[in-house]
């Protein structure tokens, strides 16, 4: 699996970090176009993996070569979990099914108001949801899940990165304009530690 095939959602993880001082729960849109009626699953961006990678870009102690090591390492990561969920093994949908027929029935497990089933996201509660419009330049964007969230719609094009990032004005909290120079600092700091740590790699 190649390493750098997702630095974009590294540096949203990074991003909002440095913004908001905490890790949240992270929703990224996952094809399951190989199966009948397939649409979409969950991608959990947030792993063990991508807070390390944060973490250690964050401590001015660690070195550029175990920070670099750190990125490589959650976008590994990352690429395996989006395979699982391409070849049907996410669990939102799955969940998903679960609930709708827990209503229908009228009885409702504990577990779906358990709340770190929202902390995870569960319930659509993904504090950042993204979504990849693929590679062409098309754009467009979509509203936050959540009062407190950000909704970040990005498209990879040669040589550029488009992303539109919305909050709610409601929401003091949250602002997308801060959301967007966070990004953007994230992203030279991951251009940056890449041209040092790994001169032949590319983002």
């Amino acid at each position: 699996m190649p390493p750098y095939d997702w630095p974009h959602q590294m540096a949203i993880q990074l991003a909002y970090f440095k913004l908001h001082g905490r890790f949240v729960a992270t929703y990224e849109t996952g094809h399951t176009r190989a199966f009948y009626h397939g649409r979409t699953d969950t991608v959990r961006t947030l792993s063990m993996q991508s807070m390390a990678f944060v973490k250690a870009m964050q401590n001015p102690s660690a070195s550029s070569e175990e920070k670099f090591a750190a990125l490589k390492t959650a976008c590994e990561a990352h690429g395996a979990q989006l395979q699982r969920v391409l070849t049907g093994q996410g669990i939102d949908r799955h969940l998903l099914g679960l609930y709708i027929c827990a209503v229908m029935r009228g009885e409702l497990p504990p577990f779906f108001s358990d709340e770190a089933y929202k902390l995870s996201g569960g319930g659509g509660n993904y504090i950042i949801s993204t979504s990849n419009v693929g590679y062409t330049p098309m754009m467009g964007g979509f509203a936050p899940m959540t009062p407190d969230g950000y909704g970040v719609c990005y498209a990879m094009l040669e040589g550029r990165l488009n992303v539109s990032i919305t909050a709610w004005r409601s929401c003091e909290e949250t602002c997308a304009e801060r959301m967007r120079e966070s990004l953007i600092g994230a992203l030279v700091d991951m251009m940056e530690l890449c041209g040092v740590a790994s001169p032949a790699s590319k983002l």
